[in-house]
This record gives structure tokens, C-alpha cells and sequence, in this order.
């Protein structure tokens, strides 16, 4: 018997979707943010600035002050308008990721013209919490680190700084390449240019404990392990789910390595300071009984604002919370009770505040050609609203002054869809209405209209 061996190839054909000027569907089946997912259309990759104008402006002058660094405000807000329902798919998340990625891409070089180093660790909560919520918080920062690179880099920094300078020439421009960073990472470059690395990495650990980090967690950190360090806590050695039932000793350790020894870490590494992004708050704090919402507020306020640690110490992270109106309400009070209030009041009409309201007409259609470009065949087209007709674009709008983003873009994913299977090469109004009659009957497969993997 011969045994099918499955092969990954290349594109079996063109794009089935080439008949509208598209390589892809420009728009997500899955309308929800997730920064480490591949897909631009997941990883808000995809931004259209112009939708968000008002709240990048007040965040840029609150939160990045590249003139004034040090006195940024240390906890904002970004509010949805809406309640529970209405204030999700709103583009906060696309937010985070929009500011995530102009700090991260090279650690804030651009960002503060090369004055000094930032980064965004990104906290999210795909489901709720119930307890520990804290250290669960910390937690998830501490798996974000694992994801963005920022411990490489930071680690690839601190060899360098341990490097003459015939050295780093020699491992950065190893065999006559072109300058290459990467290559202080990788061991079996640097033991070619004659160096120890063993040595390497202790003498960075003792610079990591004179910076303060704990013994403990200095070691992995100058050897690049981590997240094996991290996984150690656990039995089952996963960092995922956050809370595990009698499996809880990396709970007991993770605001003491997040707000110290990772602090202390990223400061001997260069970095001026960073971000803390806390996506879906509610998810945080919804099942909370008022006893603990006190609670978790005197512990944010510790790590986060209150002397403590090293993260207060040094006034390292600012912290930006996502929220809408009715979320926040059972947490307002638990935060005048922490003493929070007086720094940063829980209110949409705060000073620290930005509110992200439903984009306008020309905002969405804003949203919509900024997917379509990204998916553009021919780059003639790019900032036209082809293959829509004006009226076909202003049905998908349904002439409303606002649109709700995520429902946006979930009507403009099953409309393409439709039109491909209706063999359109444009969309007008009446290509808009039958789609949605044609949802309304039966949810489209929308599997079958990607051709990249999500």
C-alpha cells in the first residue's frame, strides 16, 4: 500500500478573487483582534488612521510626550461608547495593536528619534477571570514578553555592551556579511570569533543582579531561557490557561518578576520605560464580588503607581486600560477606594481619558478601501472604493451617520463573498441586498473563501 504523503505547494491558481482586483478577501471572517495572529486582517496590520484621528492625537500627547518622556501620565484609559454589546468591535483592541506596532517595530528608535528605548507588553483576557486577578494580570504580561521579542533584543543588548569593539564588529559582521544583530544570539557565531560564551552570559547575570533582578531569575535571563524558567513553575510546564487549580506556585511569583526583576531587566538592557496594554478589563474584573474589586485596586495601585516596586520606583510602565461605561461602573468605586481616583479617575470625560466613538460615514469608508488596498492586484486602484460602485458602497454603509465597525466588516466579508460566488466583478447596491438576503436565509460558508491560512 502507498502511504499519501500530504505537501504544502504554492498557489494552486489565480485568486479566486481576482475578478473583483482582490488576491485576497480583504476583510476578516473573524471580525476580533489578535496581535500575534499571522493574518493582517486579524493583527490590525490593516489601520485606517483616519477612523481614530482624535483618540491617536490625545494619546500621542498623553502617553508617548516625546519631549517630555518622563512625565507621561502613568494610567489612561480607552473608552468604547456603548454598553456591553455595542462597546466590543469598536476598535479599541485595533488601537493597542496600531500603537503596539509603531513602538515595538524597533523599541521606539522612531518613536523618540533614537533619543532612548520603549516597549508595549500586551495583556489580554480571552475569557473571564475569577480569581487571582492580579497575578493572573501579571501573568499574561509575562507570556506577552515570551511573544514580542522584546527579551531577545534586550539580551542581544546587553552582549554587546560586553563586546570590545573588534569584537562586536566581528560577530555583527561575521564572515564578511552584511551587519547582522541576530548574530549576537547565536552562540556558535560568537564561540567562531573566539569568544566564551558561558562566561558571556555570567558576566551578564552579575550586571543583572547588581540592576536588582533576583538571583534566581537573572541566570535564565542572560541565557536566554526565560520561558523554560517560567514553565518550571508549572507541572504541566504551560503558561496557558493563566489559572490552573492546585498548580498555582507561578501565580505566587508573577508580580515580583513582572514589576521587578523584568523591569530591572529591560533598565540594564536600555530601556527609558514601556507600556502596559490591558485589553478587555472587563474580562478582568465582571465576576468580581465588591470585596475583591477593593482588592484588585489596592494591588493595581501597588504595582502600578503606589512605591512598591521597582516598576513604581522607577515610574517604568504606564498603563492603558480598555473599557466602555457600563463595565467600569462596579470597578469606580473600588478605585476611589484605592486611592486611584486622585490619579487617574475612572471617568470617560477624565483628562486621561480618550473615547473612541462609532466612526462616521467617511470614516468607514475610510476603513473599507484601507482593507481593500492592502489586497489590491493592481496598485492603480489604490485609494478607490473598486470594486464597489457608490451606490453599492453606501448600501454596505446603510446610510447611517455611524457604523459599528466589527459589523462593518463582517457584512463587507459575506457581501465579497457573494459576489464571487455570483460571478460580479462589481458590486452595486443590488449586489449589497441580495448578500444580505442571502445571509439572512443561510450563513455563508466563509470558510471556503480564504485562500491564506487564518
Amino acid at each position: 500500500m502507498t502511504l499519501p504523503i500530504p505537501r504544502r505547494t504554492g498557489p494552486a491558481g489565480p485568486s479566486r478573487y481576482e475578478s473583483l482586483g482582490l488576491r485576497d478577501l480583504p476583510f476578516p471572517t473573524e471580525p476580533v483582534i489578535d496581535p500575534y495572529n499571522g493574518d493582517p486582517r486579524r493583527n490590525g496590520s490593516i489601520y485606517a488612521e483616519s477612523a481614530a484621528r482624535d483618540a491617536i492625537e490625545k494619546f500621542e500627547r498623553l502617553l508617548i510626550c516625546p519631549g517630555d518622556f518622563r512625565n507621561r501620565h502613568r494610567l489612561a484609559y480607552l473608552w468604547a461608547k456603548g454598553d456591553r454589546e455595542t462597546g466590543r468591535g469598536v476598535g479599541k483592541s485595533a488601537l493597542l495593536r496600531y500603537f503596539m506596532q509603531r513602538i515595538n517595530r524597533n523599541w521606539g528608535e522612531s518613536e523618540f528619534a533614537g533619543q532612548f528605548s520603549a516597549c508595549v507588553i500586551y495583556v489580554s483576557f480571552p475569557s473571564q477571570v475569577d480569581r487571582r486577578y492580579m497575578e493572573q494580570l501579571a501573568l499574561s504580561a509575562l507570556r506577552d514578553t515570551l511573544k514580542s521579542g522584546v527579551l531577545e533584543s534586550s539580551r542581544a543588548a546587553l552582549r554587546l555592551e560586553n563586546l570590545t569593539p573588534d569584537q562586536s564588529k566581528a560577530v555583527l559582521e561575521h564572515g564578511g556579511g552584511a551587519y547582522e544583530p541576530g548574530n549576537l544570539l547565536d552562540d556558535s557565531i560568537l564561540e567562531m570569533e573566539g569568544l566564551d560564551v558561558e562566561q558571556l552570559d555570567e558576566s551578564i547575570a552579575d550586571k543583572l543582579i547588581t540592576a536588582g533582578v533576583e538571583r534566581r531569575s537573572a541566570y535564565p535571563l542572560a541565557k536566554g531561557e526565560f520561558g523554560e524558567f517560567l514553565r518550571d513553575f508549572r507541572k504541566d510546564r504551560s503558561l496557558e490557561p493563566l489559572y490552573v487549580p492546585r498548580d498555582t506556585k507561578i501565580l505566587d511569583y508573577s508580580r515580583t518578576l513582572l514589576f521587578d526583576d523584568l523591569v530591572n531587566y529591560l533598565r540594564a538592557a536600555g530601556f527609558e520605560g514601556g507600556y502596559l496594554f490591558i485589553d478587555d478589563i472587563e474580562n478582568l474584573v465582571d465576576q468580581m464580588g465588591r470585596r475583591d474589586r477593593i482588592e484588585f485596586a489596592k494591588e493595581f495601585a501597588l504595582c502600578t503607581v503606589r512605591p512598591g516596586y521597582a516598576n513604581t520606583a522607577y515610574s517604568f510602565f504606564s498603563c492603558v486600560l480598555t473599557t466602555h461605561q457600563q463595565a467600569s461602573v462596579g470597578l469606580a468605586q473600588a478605585w476611589a477606594d484605592a486611592g486611584l481616583s486622585g490619579i487617574a479617575r475612572l471617568d470617560p470625560g477624565a483628562p486621561n481619558s480618550m473615547e473612541l466613538a462609532f466612526p462616521t460615514k467617511d470614516q468607514a469608508r475610510e476603513i473599507i478601501i484601507a482593507h481593500m488596498d492592502w489586497y489590491r492586484i493592481d496598485q492603480k486602484d489604490q485609494g478607490t472604493i473598486s470594486p464597489f460602485t457608490e451606490d453599492g458602497l453606501n448600501a454596505l454603509l446603510e446610510d447611517r451617520e455611524t457604523v459599528h465597525p466589527r459589523m462593518l466588516l463582517s457584512r463587507a466579508a459575506k457581501v465579497i463573498l457573494h459576489a464571487v460566488h455570483e460571478k460580479t466583478a462589481t458590486i452595486d447596491a443590488k449586489c449589497v441586498a441580495d448578500a444580505a438576503a442571502a445571509s439572512s436565509v443561510a450563513p455563508p460558508d466563509v470558510t471556503e473563501g480564504i485562500d491564506g491560512a487564518l
